[in-house]
């Protein structure tokens, strides 16, 4: 290989490995900055899907879901999946940008309770809702489409989750079993439940007669 071969050859490599540390840099910013990430949010920083296949195969990377990953070593959460999820129903934008802006998808019903301890409720299957119709071939997530009031919502983990007093309402809505319910219920209301925005909420769900008869485990309760 002649002087010129030589160089140019030098010339590669060394942009390789630069590219490859500004790689690695940027996708553990990333990582600090959100911990759960999508590949829209890495592409923003200037990181190929290539270079995140990269990393993962160097066990750098795990991906968590299609889409969603986490940095090796870095501490697990039981809601990592659940975060990335949630990440994916708007990808390109950061968890403190979607906080700034309410765009009205939360965590919502059985995850929501099971978050704050209400009751006898699973994490999984992920339930969320909507201001809009989102479909999903993830048979761990479905959404409801909802009008969900940003008041209602409290952030836990870097994720919105619907505030107790909405998680019931959506329990009922969500035709949930009554006596866990009732069960959550009583839970949050060792916590200092809201009874007056409880009350707020149950007036809005219910006016129709089918929406009064879904309802009817916190009517009989706040009746009672």
């Amino acid at each position: 290989m002649d002087q010129k071969s030589r160089c140019k050859s030098m010339k590669i490599s060394y942009n390789c490995n630069m590219k490859y540390f500004s790689n690695i840099t940027a996708i553990s910013e990333l990582s600090e900055s959100e911990g759960v990430f999508t590949t829209a949010q890495a592409a923003r920083m200037g990181i190929s899907r290539d270079a995140l296949a990269h990393s993962c195969r160097a066990g750098r990377l795990e991906r968590i879901c299609h889409g969603a990953y986490r940095m090796s070593g870095t501490q697990r959460r039981d809601t990592d999946e659940l975060n990335a999820l949630w990440k994916l129903t708007n990808p390109s934008l950061c968890a403190w940008e979607r906080k700034r802006q309410w765009d009205g998808i939360a965590v919502s019903g059985t995850t929501a309770a099971n978050l704050q301890q209400m009751g006898d409720f699973y994490l999984s299957p992920y339930r969320m809702t909507a201001p809009m119709r989102i479909n999903t071939r993830n048979e761990s997530l479905s959404f409801a489409k909802r009008e969900i009031a940003e008041q209602d919502i409290v952030w836990l983990d870097g994720l919105p989750v619907t505030k107790p007093e909405r998680t019931l309402v959506d329990l009922c809505l969500d035709c949930e079993d009554p006596s866990l319910i009732i069960d959550a219920y009583h839970d949050a209301l060792g916590r200092g439940l809201d009874i007056q925005r409880l009350r707020g909420l149950v007036e809005e769900n219910s006016k129709t007669a089918k929406r009064r008869e879904l309802m009817a485990p916190l009517l009989m309760v706040l009746n009672g």
